[in-house]
């Protein structure tokens, strides 16, 4: 989600950077029973992936990854963090409308609180384009990870270490518009929204 890292090396749409193949997938159920009789083996598995018999699966929702919100945690905004419910197509449009100022030069970390069900999601990715007047100035793509089914919600921050800075000056001031989606190996598009913000010299 770094907002403001400009690729270097800049790709369309549809390119990908290698020719990674994910293989063949292998159903919950199926690995459940592989290596039933092996209890060391079955202990690995539950470590990764939690125990089977808590795996979620609502069969009236078939989305395999559900994106539940997003935290714009600051380093020092006076009035705390922003917190953004994703989880329904209500939550989305109200998304679209916020107001998101970043003070220029400010730090910044993303959180992300999803909950994966049906089966293993493997590279999941997030994906950011930003644009200014029409015009894309960055675009970038954060490995989020290989995440299993279960019952509690899975979470990420990035970056792990240290802090990203929103550009600052006369130049960096203005309204932005972004295009986002989370994709996995299997380039499936898990969700896809947009949004704005602004950086202005001070917070409000």
């Amino acid at each position: 989600f770094f907002l403001f890292c400009i690729f270097a090396n800049d790709m369309s749409e549809g390119e990908t950077q290698d020719n990674y193949n994910p293989g063949e997938k292998i159903d919950m159920k199926t690995l459940q029973e592989m290596d039933a009789e092996d209890e060391s083996l079955r202990k690995y598995k539950e470590a990764l992936l939690g125990k089977m018999d808590d795996l979620v699966s609502p069969s009236d929702d078939p989305r395999k990854v559900v994106i539940q919100s997003m935290v714009i945690i600051f380093e020092d905004r006076p009035g705390g963090n922003l917190e953004f419910k994703l989880g329904s197509a209500e939550e989305l449009a109200a998304f679209k409308k916020a107001s998101i100022v970043f003070k220029e030069g400010c730090h910044y970390k993303i959180q992300v609180n999803f909950r994966v069900q049906h089966e293993i999601v493997s590279g999941l990715k997030y994906l950011n384009q930003v644009y200014r007047k029409g015009i894309r100035a960055v675009k970038e793509e954060e490995m989020l990870g290989s995440f299993g089914p279960q019952k509690d919600n899975h979470q990420v921050v990035f970056p792990k270490q240290g802090w990203d800075q929103a550009p600052k000056g006369a130049l960096a001031r203005g309204t932005y518009t972004a295009k986002s989606k989370f994709t996995d190996d299997d380039k499936q598009l898990h969700m896809s929204y947009e949004y704005s913000f602004q950086i202005k010299k001070d917070w409000s």
